[in-house]
């Protein structure tokens, strides 16, 4: 052996995990800052075509509306990814409640003091079951996030994302120059 000390398994993993954690928000926080100037340029070099040339009927403003729906695209494409990429982030504290919040609602649900009786207690405690199972739908939810970020579709849809709004920005800056020159 070589003399230097080595850290166990688990402790080498934990260290690598934290460091593909923080480089993970760091392009998390890149892609949204990405995301929030490419909306922000695109909507000023609109802004700024619409005064300069103002629509004359209906028809044009609604042409002009979509091409700037169309040119919001990709800035939209990463705020979803990276909302959906947050909420992955926070998976694993919500599958750590997860047990704790379905053994109460359970609990609840078959307490006979928290229960009315009588015809409507039959009522009430099926409004009580829609409760739980619409409630554990809510808290399961996080569980989507997993196979709608992490499929290479949206992935790729992503990395094109990013690029067209990498592109988007000095395309937007070059038409307001061109514009207000």
């Amino acid at each position: 052996m070589n003399g230097a000390p080595t850290l166990p398994v688990q402790e080498r993993a934990a260290n690598a995990l934290r460091r593909v954690l923080a480089v993970a928000a760091r392009v998390l926080r890149g892609l949204s800052t990405l995301a929030t100037v490419a909306a922000i340029s695109v909507t000023a070099a609109w802004v700024v075509a619409l005064a300069e040339a103002p629509p004359e009927d209906a028809n044009e403003w609604i042409s002009r509306i979509v091409v700037l729906a169309i040119a919001l695209i990709p800035a939209g494409v990463l705020v979803l990814f990276v909302a959906g990429v947050g909420q992955l982030r926070e998976l694993p504290k919500r599958a750590r409640t997860l047990p704790a919040d379905v053994r109460s609602r359970a609990a609840r649900l078959r307490d006979p003091y928290t229960r009315p009786r009588g015809p409507f207690g039959t009522l009430a405690a099926l409004f009580g079951l829609a409760k739980v199972v619409f409630g554990s739908r809510e808290v399961l939810s996080p569980y989507a996030a997993i196979s709608a970020v992490l499929r290479p579709a949206i992935l790729v849809a992503a990395l094109f994302a990013a690029f067209a709004a990498a592109v988007e920005i000095p395309a937007a800056v070059l038409v307001i120059l061109v514009l207000l020159a």
